[in-house]
């Protein structure tokens, strides 16, 4: 029986009793622990060996000048670059952009009619002697008893703006062109300033007085998107336009409607600048805010104009057809309360 126990313990112990690959093992993984312990050290040694070093450049570079560069002679470095095409200098930019010129004369123009006479100028149709393209030629005035502004400042308004578009419904100004001829003022003899636009025949108001049947909605939906679109555009850019009305809508022969004199023109701001003259736009299209006599105003008085032209289209004539501002402002509070 003793001897049965003796076996059993035996067994017992031997099966919990740690085996030689046992010990091996634990060997090899505390071999393992020692070597990760001593590559740690290593690396941080070397770290601190490399932020000495970094430390002591920094004090030498602030301490002492930096020392001068061979310089090679001009015949080394020829056959240097000869030798390794690496070492050739790159090729700069160049921008090609637009240079000074004088402005075109009006003899490379052939005039063939007047159009039309405004407040700033008379429009002629016109002919490229170059390219035969049809153009508009607008004359700017001048006028000659204005003794401080020199040149017109509307004109300048008109040109800034006209070249700052650039939109399908929008009258495009091709080029600024002069004339040997000049004009005698108080600050001295200007030439003749002319602006070439692109050439619309037809203009909204002249085709409302000759058409037989007025437009129909379908046509005055088409009109009015393009209407908004180039009205759309001018604001986005900060431009108010002053003086919206069906003269100065243009179409050309693929019935595209173009927005045309500039003249009263200019850039807005938000909030709009103060002390803006109220004597702009047409008076049947002017705003009732304009009508009031207020001096601050911004691209609403456009908005006015576009909605008055909308109801021409419809009526086939001017539904506000006011004598004087105070029958005009009359006539505007007359529709706003009853229609």
């Amino acid at each position: 029986m003793e001897d049965a126990c003796l076996d059993v313990t035996a067994q017992m112990s031997s099966k919990w009793a740690n085996t030689k690959q046992d010990t091996e093992a634990e060997a090899r993984l505390k071999q393992e622990k020692q070597e990760k312990k001593r590559l740690k050290a290593e690396k941080q040694l070397q770290e601190q060996q490399r932020q000495q070093s970094i430390n002591k450049d920094e004090n030498t570079s602030l301490s002492e000048p930096p020392s001068k560069r061979r310089r090679i002679s001009t015949s080394q470095e020829g056959l240097s670059d000869a030798n390794d095409e690496s070492n050739a200098p790159t090729p700069l930019l160049r921008f090609h952009g637009q240079g000074w010129a004088a402005c075109r004369n009006i003899s490379e123009f052939e005039t063939l009619n007047a159009i039309e006479e405004g407040t700033y100028g008379h429009v002629s149709r016109a002919r490229n002697r170059s390219t035969d393209e049809i153009v508009a030629l607008k004359d700017l005035k001048i006028d000659p008893s204005n003794t401080t502004e020199g040149f017109p400042v509307t004109a300048l308004r008109e040109i800034q703006n006209l070249r700052a578009c650039s939109h399908r419904n929008v009258i495009k100004l091709q080029e600024v062109i002069t004339s040997s001829e000049q004009t005698s003022t108080k600050n001295g003899r200007w030439s003749k300033i002319y602006l070439v636009l692109e050439y619309a025949c037809h203009d909204l108001r002249s085709l409302l007085d000759e058409m037989i049947d007025p437009f129909k909605p379908s046509e005055i939906k088409t009109l009015m998107l393009q209407l908004s679109s180039g009205l759309e555009y001018l604001h986005d850019h900060w431009i108010v336009h002053r003086d919206l009305k069906t003269s100065n809508i243009l179409l050309n022969d693929s019935a595209t409607v173009k927005l045309a004199d500039f003249g009263m023109s200019r850039v807005t701001s938000d909030p709009p600048p103060e002390n803006l003259t109220k004597l702009v736009v047409t008076l049947w299209y002017r705003a009732p805010e304009l009508l009031l006599g207020v001096d601050k105003y911004g691209f609403e008085v456009d908005v006015w104009s576009l909605g008055c032209v909308f109801a021409e289209l419809l009526c086939n004539e001017a539904i506000l057809q006011g004598r004087n501002e105070v029958d005009q402002l009359s006539k505007v509070s007359f529709y706003t309360l009853y229609y």
